[in-house]
C-alpha cells in the first residue's frame, strides 16, 4: 500500500514537472512573439526586428540551459525550491522587460543610433535576461524528473523535451491569435509573469517552504496586480491590433494643431487635416495634382494598397462623392480608427476589403478595372517585399484600363536610390513610360525622401519643376531617366528575391 502511494505521489510530481515544462516553454515564446510588437514603435517592424528577436531569445535560452544544468547538480538535496526560485526569477525579470524597453529603445531612438544597431542593443538589452531564466527550467526539471523516476531516462528525457516543444507551441499560437489582440503586448507580458510566479510559488510550497512561498506570491501578486499601473510599464499605443501599435496624436509637430496623426508602429503614417484639400504629406499632394489633370472633377475607379488614415480617398471623395475607390487595408482597426478619428466618410461608391491587397487584385477584384491605382504601404520602415516584385507588377498592370496609370510611393536614400533603382528597374517589363518625382526641398535637405513613382502607356504630361496649385507650397522635380539607368546595388525583384531592408539600409 506504502508502495503504491509512493508511485502515486511519483506520478503526480512527473506530471507536475510536465506542466511546469510547458507553461515555462509558452511563457517564452510569448515573450518572443510580443517582443516585435514591443520594439515596433521604436525601430518598426521588419525583417531586423525579427531576426533581433529571435537572435537573442535562442541565446537566451541556450544560456539559460546550460546555467540550468550547472544549478541543478549544485543543489541536488532542495530541486523543488531551486526549481521554484528559477520560475519566480523568471516573473520578476519578465516584468522588467517593459520598463527595460522603454527605457533602452526610446534612448536609442531619441538619440539617433543606426536603426539596425539599436534594434539589437535594445533587443539584448531588454529580452536576454528573461530569455535565459527561461532557459533554467527545463534542465532543472528534467534532473529533478530523472533523479525521482529512477528508471526509463530515455522515456523521461523525451517526454520533458516534448513539454518543452508542445508548450512553446501553444504559446506561439496563444500569443499570435489571441492574446496579443485581447491583452495587447503589456498585458501578455503580465500573463506570462503571473504564470511563473504561481508555478514558482506553487514548487516552493512542495519544498515545504510554505511562509516564504506565501511571502513570494505574496510580493509577485502585488506586482502584478498594480504594476500596469506604474510609469514606464505601459506601451505607447492608443490601439493594439493584430498588425500595428496605433496611436492618433495632434498634429503640433508639424504646426498643424488642428490636425491630427496616425501612427503605425515606428512611422506616422496620416496627417488629416480638417479641410480634406489640405494635404500635409508632400508625396499625396502630388498625386492629387496628377489626378485633378487628368479628371477634373469627374468621377473615376481608383484602387489603394493601404488605406492608413484615409488622407487621399478622403480628398477625392471630398472633390465628388460619386468616385468609386476600393480600398485594401489590412487591418479593420486602421479603418475604424480613420473613421472615428481622422474625418473620414465612405462614400456610396466606396469599397473596404480588409485584406491583403494583392490577394484583393488577385481573387475578389480579378474581373475590374481601375484607372488609378496608388501603392502606398509602408508599414513601419519597409515596403512588404510581395508588393514591389515583378509578379506583382504583372498582376496591377493587369488591373488597368486601357489609360489607366499606376502611382507608389518609395521612401528611399538620396544618394543611393537602391529600392527606388530596383522598384523601377522591376517595373520596366510591364509599363512603357515611368517617370520619379520628388519634393526639391526635401531633396536638398533629407538623407531619406518620398519618391513617388509613376508607371502608365503614356507619360503624366505635367512640366518639371511643377509648383502645387493647393497648399501648402510644395515644387516637384522629375529625376532624369538617366539617373534610373543602371543604379549601383539595384536588384531586379521576385517573389523569390526581395531584400528590401538591405536596399534600404546602409
Amino acid at each position: 500500500m506504502a508502495r503504491h502511494g509512493i508511485e502515486a505521489n511519483r506520478r503526480l510530481l512527473a506530471a507536475v514537472l510536465v506542466l511546469v515544462v510547458a507553461g515555462n516553454a509558452a511563457g517564452a515564446m510569448i515573450v518572443e512573439i510580443v517582443a516585435g510588437r514591443l520594439l515596433a514603435p521604436y525601430f518598426g517592424m521588419s525583417l531586423h526586428t525579427w531576426t533581433t528577436v529571435i537572435g537573442v531569445v535562442l541565446s537566451g535560452l541556450a544560456i539559460g540551459h546550460w546555467l540550468g544544468g550547472r544549478l541543478a547538480d549544485a543543489y541536488p538535496e532542495n530541486r523543488a525550491a531551486a526549481l521554484g526560485l528559477a520560475c519566480l526569477a523568471g516573473a520578476v525579470t519578465t516584468v522588467l522587460i517593459l520598463p527595460a524597453v522603454g527605457l533602452v529603445a526610446g534612448s536609442l531612438s531619441v538619440a539617433g543610433v543606426p536603426l539596425a544597431t539599436a534594434t539589437i542593443v535594445a533587443g539584448f538589452a531588454a529580452f536576454l535576461i528573461p530569455s535565459i531564466t527561461a532557459g533554467l527550467v527545463q534542465p532543472m526539471a528534467t534532473t529533478y524528473a530523472l533523479e525521482t523516476m529512477g528508471a526509463g531516462a530515455g522515456r523521461i528525457v523525451g517526454r520533458m523535451l516534448a513539454a518543452g516543444v508542445v508548450g512553446a507551441i501553444l504559446g506561439t499560437f496563444l500569443a499570435g491569435f489571441v492574446l496579443i489582440a485581447y491583452l495587447g503586448s503589456a498585458g501578455s507580458i503580465w500573463l506570462v509573469a503571473a504564470v511563473n510566479a504561481l508555478l514558482g510559488a506553487g514548487l516552493v510550497t512542495a519544498a515545504r517552504q510554505r511562509a516564504a512561498a506565501l511571502a513570494l506570491f505574496a510580493m509577485a501578486s502585488t506586482v502584478v496586480v498594480t504594476g500596469a499601473a506604474l510609469p514606464g510599464f505601459a506601451v505607447p499605443c492608443d490601439r493594439e491590433s493584430h498588425y500595428f501599435c496605433i496611436g492618433v496624436f495632434t498634429g503640433d509637430e508639424r504646426n498643424l494643431p488642428d490636425a491630427r496623426m496616425l501612427r503605425l508602429d515606428a512611422l506616422t503614417h496620416s496627417v488629416n487635416h480638417p479641410d480634406p484639400g489640405y494635404l500635409a504629406f508632400t508625396h499625396l499632394q502630388w498625386m492629387d495634382e496628377l489626378v485633378y489633370r487628368r479628371f477634373d472633377t469627374a468621377p473615376f475607379t481608383a484602387f489603394f494598397i493601404g488605406g492608413g488614415g484615409y488622407t487621399l480617398p478622403r480628398t477625392w471623395l471630398a472633390r465628388n462623392p460619386d468616385t468609386a475607390i476600393t480600398v485594401a487595408e489590412l487591418d479593420p482597426e486602421v479603418t475604424a480608427i480613420a473613421e472615428a478619428a481622422l474625418w473620414f466618410e465612405p462614400g456610396p461608391q466606396t469599397r473596404i476589403l480588409h485584406t491583403d491587397a494583392r490577394l484583393a487584385l488577385r481573387r475578389d477584384l480579378r474581373d475590374q478595372r481601375f484607372d488609378v491605382i496608388v501603392g502606398d504601404a509602408f508599414r513601419d520602415i519597409a515596403l512588404p517585399p510581395h508588393l514591389i516584385t515583378d509578379e506583382f507588377h504583372a498582376l496591377v498592370e493587369s488591373r488597368l484600363t486601357a489609360d489607366g496609370f499606376y502611382v507608389l510611393n518609395i521612401i528611399d536614400a538620396v544618394a543611393a536610390r537602391r529600392l527606388i533603382g530596383s522598384v523601377v528597374e522591376t517595373l520596366r517589363p510591364h509599363f512603357s513610360v515611368i517617370e520619379v518625382w520628388y519634393d526639391s526641398a526635401a531633396y536638398q535637405t533629407a538623407q531619406h525622401i518620398n519618391f513617388i513613382v509613376y508607371a502608365a502607356s503614356r507619360p503624366t504630361g505635367l512640366e518639371s519643376p511643377l509648383d502645387a496649385r493647393t497648399a501648402p507650397a510644395t515644387r516637384w522635380e522629375r529625376l532624369r531617366p538617366e539617373a534610373m539607368i543602371d543604379v549601383p546595388g539595384a536588384v531586379f525583384l521576385t517573389d523569390d528575391f526581395t531584400p528590401v531592408e538591405r536596399l534600404l539600409v546602409r
